[in-house]
């Protein structure tokens, strides 16, 4: 009994040492690999700040906070959002090595989105192509509709699931949130298989 017991606290200070291999990655360099892997995974343009810590649980992950999210346009980019809390959330195989290392989905809390005239380009755009297989998950969040500098609109929003289901060959949007004070659930996908298709279904309470 006590050589198990033995055996088993060796084998989870072994899992512990290999889990934390990420908080010896320099922050500069990972900085910047997190960046261009979050455009290529999930095609935005997150700005992230220096300040990125390393947490093994719930399970391991990147909190980055001070976070925006710019548009597409490089000569005049404009912010589209202002994020508090981004956890990158990384597959546990293969921690030694920085540059193979695999994002598994993203959580962004506590975050402002602008929705203006002059950027609905940029997120038509982003719903009518493939999202990533991977969930980015958006919690406690406002969305704010604004005409020049005046706010029209502000929504704020529990849950939102972003996804592309690749059973079904669709973007899939599962919301829960507010809209002038009046509850709502809204289930949004466009499917692949007809281009033209998308379905909004929404349920006011």
């Amino acid at each position: 009994l006590s050589m198990s017991i033995i055996l088993f606290i060796a084998l989870l200070f072994i899992y512990l040492f290999y889990v934390s291999i990420p908080t010896l990655y320099d922050k500069g360099v990972l900085q910047k690999d997190i960046t261009d892997k979050l455009i290529k995974e999930f095609k935005i343009d997150f700005s992230l700040s220096s300040n990125i810590r390393y947490f093994i649980l719930p399970s391991p992950h990147f909190l980055v906070e001070n976070v925006k999210i710019f548009d597409e346009n490089l000569k005049d980019p404009k912010e589209l959002s202002q994020i508090k809390k981004l956890k990158i959330y990384i597959s546990q195989k293969n921690l030694f090595d920085r540059n193979n290392l695999k994002i598994t989905k993203i959580l962004i809390e506590d975050a402002n989105f602008i929705f203006q005239k002059k950027n609905t380009k940029f997120y038509e755009d982003y719903i009518n192509n493939r999202f990533s297989k991977k969930k980015v998950i958006i919690k406690n969040s406002n969305f704010f509709l604004k005409d020049n500098n005046n706010i029209i609109t502000l929504a704020p929003i529990k849950n939102i699931n972003l996804f592309y289901n690749e059973k079904k060959l669709v973007n899939q949007i599962i919301a829960k949130g507010k809209l002038f004070k009046i509850p709502f659930d809204i289930n949004w996908y466009k499917n692949f298989k007809n281009e033209t298709k998308s379905v909004t279904l929404i349920k006011l309470k």
